[in-house]
């Protein structure tokens, strides 16, 4: 029997010795929950240039650990939710926040060469014959934010970020509801809301449709 096991069967006996219940699945979830740690700071380089790169399918874990090996620093923002399973078990889970986004900190050409060679990178994000760039202040508050190190909350350092990854002009497809897979342009930013206006391809014209963050990516 295990350390583990034997430690919940001893608090079995003695709550039983006290004429007390043994503690309940929702209570010992309660008490694992206040015994977490918060998660390490993550500190990222203020000497580099932070680019944004967009991930082939399944790929943005592995890259990053690849670009990381290869002394190019990347960030991959990740939040913890907890799920729970289809027989109830509940447990936390370190998400993708950015789908298939990588963020990646750049020294000179070579390190962008090395980057836009990865097989697992699908492209740099470039916006008018330039690479989209985000200030490392903007982004370390992003991932303070995230790993609860920040003082504010994680949605205005997220809309600072996103507003720099959808902006007017950009060419965008949409990836959930009934209009998924048509592109378009985004036409109008309602940052508060998070919604963006896209110029969709329709009965032969374009339409204007208001979609949310979560449903559209880079063409």
């Amino acid at each position: 029997m295990s350390g583990k096991k034997r430690r919940i069967a001893r608090r079995r006996r003695e709550a039983l010795a006290h004429a007390r219940p043994p503690a309940g699945r929702a209570a010992e979830i309660r008490r694992r929950r206040r015994r977490r740690v918060r998660p390490t700071r993550i500190v990222l380089a203020t000497d580099r240039i932070w680019m944004v790169a967009e991930t082939k399918p399944r790929w943005a874990a592995r890259a990053a650990r690849d670009l990381e090996s290869a002394g190019i620093a990347s960030f991959e923002p990740r939040e913890e939710v907890e799920l729970t399973s289809p027989t109830g078990r509940r447990r936390t889970a370190r998400v993708p926040l950015l789908h298939r986004t990588l963020f990646v900190g750049l020294r000179d050409d070579a390190d962008l060469a090395r980057v836009e060679s990865h097989p697992g990178i699908a492209r740099v994000l470039y916006r008018d014959g330039h690479a989209i760039v985000i200030a490392p202040s903007v982004l370390q508050g992003f991932a303070d934010a995230i790993t609860g190190h920040g003082g504010g909350e994680v949605g205005g350092d997220a809309e600072a970020v996103t507003a720099l990854l959808f902006a007017l002009g950009d060419a965008v497809r949409v990836t959930a509801g009934p209009l998924a897979a048509l592109r378009g342009t985004v036409d109008g930013v309602d940052p508060a809301r998070r919604r963006y206006r896209v110029a969709l391809s329709l009965f032969g014209r374009e339409t204007p449709v208001v979609l949310a963050e979560d449903h559209i990516d880079h063409a």
